[in-house]
């Protein structure tokens, strides 16, 4: 299975919006609607889009598949196509040193070099393949919350803006402040938080005072 292995980073999010429950076809088809579609160009970029939960090309969205008890589970895959820079810079002085030599110039104008480096950058990624990598989702749908197994900032906006497009739907970070709201009202103690406010943490031990910053 591509999702839930090994050590695991989460985040959660609580989802809201008209049909924040969606039945069981209208999750399907969605996710069949915006499936990945693969990186169809050379050109360096990022494609992203939703996989089934066995592996990294696994396409079928099948109900006996991605239910598991009252989790939808599926995954966020992400293709990315890039050249190193390193790699690019070596190749293209490479290409530089060439056209010097074969032509008997000292050196090459400005706008040639640029020339010669968007070349060599074509040439490397039509034979650099894109990195794959998937991200898995555990919809607790009548709970209405999410959870993506990543903590990345780039993969939670990805997740977050493929997800609301996807199922029409909003995907809210669900913090540790919220968490503890929820279980307050689910358990009857909204009261005793009331008057609940941010904790100032002092590392300082006692009796040790602060350093203090001298100016040389």
């Amino acid at each position: 299975m591509l999702v839930g292995k090994g050590a695991l980073s989460f985040r959660a999010f609580q989802v809201s919006g008209k049909g924040s429950v969606p039945t069981t076809e209208r999750l399907l088809g969605r996710l069949d609607q915006f499936a990945f579609a693969g990186i169809d160009t050379v050109e360096e970029g990022t494609q992203h889009g939703w996989v089934a939960p066995d592996h990294l090309f696994d396409g079928d969205f099948h109900a006996t598949k991605i239910y598991r008890g009252q989790y939808a589970v599926f995954a966020l895959r992400i293709d990315t196509r890039k050249v190193r820079g390193p790699v690019l810079a070596a190749h293209t002085a490479i290409a530089i040193q060439d056209v010097l030599d074969a032509e008997g110039l000292e050196r090459l104008p400005g706008r040639r070099k640029r020339d010669l480096k968007n070349e060599v950058k074509r040439e490397l990624l039509a034979e650099t393949p894109p990195v794959q990598r998937a991200y898995g989702v555990f919809w607790n749908v009548r709970s209405r919350k999410v959870y993506l197994q990543s903590t990345s900032k780039t993969v939670i906006e990805n997740f977050r803006s493929l997800f609301e497009r996807t199922f029409e739907l909003t995907a809210e970070p669900f913090m540790p402040g919220l968490r503890a709201a929820a279980y307050a009202h689910e358990h009857g103690k909204l009261e005793a938080l009331k008057d609940a406010r941010p904790l100032a943490l002092n590392l300082t031990k006692p009796g040790v005072r602060e350093p203090e910053l001298v100016s040389v």
